[in-house]
C-alpha cells in the first residue's frame, strides 16, 4: 500500500473489565503498533463496532470463543463461530462481522506484522497451514478450551508487568505455544476439523486463493491464475465456478472491493491512491468498477453510513 493506516490496537497498560474502555481508543482495524497484545474479554460492544465495514488485516489473531456466538466472513467465507471454537487468522486476511451474540466473550491476541517478519512467522505456522487455510476455525472439547481460556487470562494477567513479561522471546514463546499446541490437538483428536482427503479441484481453487490474496491489487485478468495453474482458462474458470459457486473473476473483484472498502473507511488516503495501490491505471477506471459492483462512487461509500 502507498499509505499505511492509521487506526491500530489500543496498548493496555492494564486489565480492562469494560468494553466501553476499549471503545474510547482507536482500534484495530489493519496492524499494531506493539509487537504483542492479549486481552481476555472482548464483548459484543467492541465486535458490534466492526460489523461496518470489512477489514483487512497485517497482523496474526488468535482468538477463543469463551460464550456466546458470532457470525462473520473470513476471505469471502461466511462461518458461526461459537463457544470452544478457536481461531486463526492469518496476516493478510479479510474479516467482516455480520452478527454478534449480546452474551459473547472473546480471548483475543495478536501480533503485529512486522514482529512475525522478525520471528519468521511462517516458519512457526507450517504445521498449521494446511487446516488453516482450509478453515480457520476450530470445535476445541470443552476440556480443551477452559485451558485456553485460562492461558489467555494468565497472559492478560502478565501484560500488567510490562518490565517483566513484555519481550520479543516471551511474545514469540507464547505464540508457539498457541500454535504448537493446536497442532497437537488435531493430532490427538481433541479438535473437530474436516478430514475429507483434498481433492485435485480443492488444490486448485486453494492455490488460486492464496495467489489470488498475493497478487489482486497487481493482477486482475484471469489469465494470469489459470497460466500459474498450469491450465488452460476454460478449463481452470470451470473449476473454480464448480467448487466455489463463485466465477474467479467473482473472486477477484470480492477482493479488490473489499480492499476498496476498508481503505475509503478506514483511511484518510485518497481515492487516487486508492485506485493506485488496486491496480488501476487512473481513478476513473477504478470509480467505474467501484460502481459497478457497489452501485456507488468510493467517495460516496466513504460517506455513507453503508454496513
Amino acid at each position: 500500500m502507498d499509505e499505511q493506516p492509521h487506526k491500530h490496537l489500543p496498548i493496555i497498560d492494564k486489565p480492562m473489565r469494560e468494553p466501553e474502555l476499549l471503545i474510547k481508543k482507536q482500534l484495530p482495524q489493519f496492524d499494531m503498533p506493539i509487537d504483542f497484545l492479549v486481552y481476555d474479554d472482548i464483548r459484543a460492544d467492541l465486535l458490534k463496532f466492526y460489523a461496518s465495514f470489512p477489514c483487512k488485516i497485517y497482523a496474526c489473531v488468535i482468538c477463543y470463543v469463551a460464550r456466546g456466538s458470532i457470525k462473520a466472513t473470513v476471505n469471502l467465507w461466511e462461518y458461526q463461530v461459537k463457544q470452544n471454537d478457536y481461531v486463526v487468522l492469518m496476516p493478510g486476511s479479510f474479516i467482516q462481522i455480520k452478527e454478534v451474540s449480546d452474551d459473547v466473550q472473546v480471548c483475543f491476541a495478536g501480533y503485529s506484522s512486522q514482529f512475525l517478519d522478525k520471528v519468521n512467522f511462517w516458519k512457526i505456522i507450517s504445521p498449521l497451514m494446511v487446516n488453516v487455510f482450509k478453515k480457520p476455525i476450530f470445535s476445541l472439547t470443552e476440556d480443551l478450551g477452559q485451558i485456553y481460556h485460562e492461558f489467555f487470562s494468565l497472559m492478560t494477567k502478565c501484560s500488567v508487568f510490562d518490565n517483566v513479561f513484555n519481550s520479543s522471546d516471551i511474545a514469540q514463546s507464547a505464540l508457539t505455544f498457541m500454535i504448537s499446541t493446536l497442532h497437537n490437538a488435531i493430532a490427538q483428536g481433541l479438535v473437530e476439523i474436516d478430514n475429507k482427503p483434498t481433492t485435485r479441484e480443492q488444490t486448485i481453487v486453494s492455490e488460486f486463493l492464496q495467489l489470488a490474496f498475493e497478487n489482486y491489487h497487481e493482477e486482475h485478468k484471469i489469465s494470469f491464475y489459470a497460466h500459474e495453474a498450469n491450465l488452460t482458462l476454460s478449463h481452470f474458470c470451470n473449476v473454480i465456478r464448480k467448487t466455489t459457486g463463485y466465477t474467479p473473476q467473482e473472486i477477484i473483484m470480492s477482493m479488490i472491493i473489499m480492499d476498496a472498502q476498508t481503505q475509503l473507511k478506514g483511511t484518510s488516503t485518497t481515492v487516487s491512491r486508492i485506485a493506485a495501490s488496486l491496480g488501476f491505471n487512473t481513478p476513473t477506471t477504478f470509480n467505474r468498477y467501484f460502481r459497478k459492483y457497489t452501485g456507488m462512487t468510493p467517495q460516496e461509500y466513504r460517506c455513507s453510513n453503508t454496513k
